[in-house]
């Protein structure tokens, strides 16, 4: 008992070091699940020594499930052992240390001694057993899905299709939902639609109708924003995905809304999908155009451009821009005495008031969302 404190920290350490050690566990994914499986261990471990009620199934199945991911993986059984052996040494040494700290007779040293390597040696059965499970059949769609979201031929796609019994079309269209998995009924499958995850996106893929009608569900389940693209040809599925993904980031930066369905339509939005395909680059362009405004303090630069956007959409007199601002007219009349002083003869030459306007457009936005953050 007076080593539960301890036992987390032990469990860490033993991961750690097989992740260092071990080559076919150095994948930063599988971390995780080796240290639940260890923490799970090292706590039952310590709890049978307690005489605490114990429950060994949880700990049977994480091995299990342990081995079998490195079956699936295509490892081998020395990756195991090693891993086995560097847990025993640590729990061990671990061990060591604690009976002389409670200064534990002979007896119990070698009780314990004998309890521990009985116990590694029933977890490396359990993991061995999952090592030797048959892997479950994979769904023949899957490959499908990611060959659509990846760079495949149009031959192979079709070829894929055929596997799948997927009823392909020449052109289809793409929903992309954020926030991971959703319902099951809502992200099932069907023999036009296709369904997965990609980039922590839940994305559906078939013929335009059938998606859109699935996107409506989902926004209607979840309330998430779904961006939905136009039809494309079946081998530019992923840039359509992309764009789908692209899109709703632009949601995110308040570049763009959602319809009032919840629908993200990118037909609707391609000049800000066009302008913001690299959005890097796109910020830099901006603030070379918007240099003036950037000598400005952070909130005197959005209420200049906040005015300086909508007068440049219409040329409005100050007071209808005051009007649409929600402020004083005298308090425009000096923003705009300031922009034509910061932006002199740009203001009347009409190709420079097209880029512009284009760059307060993309940029006013996220001047708004820095200030309010």
């Amino acid at each position: 008992m007076a080593y539960r404190p301890r036992a987390r920290d032990l469990s860490r350490r033993i991961a750690g070091r097989i992740c260092r050690e071990v080559a076919a566990f150095g994948d930063p994914r599988v971390h995780d699940v080796i240290e639940e499986a260890l923490g799970e261990a090292v706590s039952l471990f310590v709890d049978a020594m307690a005489g605490a009620p114990v429950r060994g199934a949880t700990v049977a199945h994480i091995y299990r499930r342990l081995g079998s991911l490195e079956g699936r993986a295509g490892h081998n059984l020395d990756a195991m052992r090693a891993a086995h052996h560097i847990a025993t040494q640590e729990f061990w040494r671990e061990m060591s240390k604690i009976a002389g700290e409670l200064e534990l007779p002979l007896a119990s040293v070698s009780y314990l001694a004998e309890a521990l390597m009985d116990y590694q040696h029933q977890l490396l059965e359990h993991a061995m057993r999952g090592f030797a499970e048959p892997a479950p059949p994979i769904d023949p769609r899957l490959p499908l899905f990611a060959a659509l979201v990846g760079d495949v031929r149009a031959g192979d796609l079709r070829a894929l299709a055929g596997r799948a019994g997927w009823a392909i079309t020449d052109r289809v269209a793409v929903a992309v939902i954020p926030g991971g998995p959703v319902s099951t009924h809502l992200g099932a499958p069907t023999a036009r639609l296709l369904a997965g995850s990609s980039e922590g996106a839940m994305v559906m893929i078939g013929a335009s109708g059938e998606v859109q009608l699935r996107a409506k569900a989902v926004v209607a389940e979840t309330s998430r924003p779904v961006a939905v693209t136009w039809e494309v040809r079946l081998d530019d599925t992923r840039h359509a995905v992309r764009w789908g993904m692209r899109a709703l980031a632009l949601v995110a930066e308040q570049v763009i809304r959602a319809s009032e369905d919840g629908i993200v339509w990118c037909a609707a939005h391609q000049s800000e999908l066009c302008l913001h395909a690299d959005p890097m680059l796109r910020r830099f362009a901006d603030e070379q155009l918007l240099a003036p405004l950037m000598e400005e303090t952070p909130k005197r630069r959005l209420a200049l451009a906040e005015t300086m956007l909508v007068w440049l959409r219409t040329r409005p007199s100050a007071p209808v821009v005051a009007e649409h601002l929600m402020v004083h007219e005298q308090t425009v009349r000096h923003r705009l005495r300031r922009i034509k002083d910061l932006f002199g003869d740009r203001l009347s030459d009409p190709s420079e008031t097209v880029g512009l306007l284009a760059a307060l457009e993309s940029t006013t936005p996220r001047w708004r969302r820095d200030l309010a953050g």
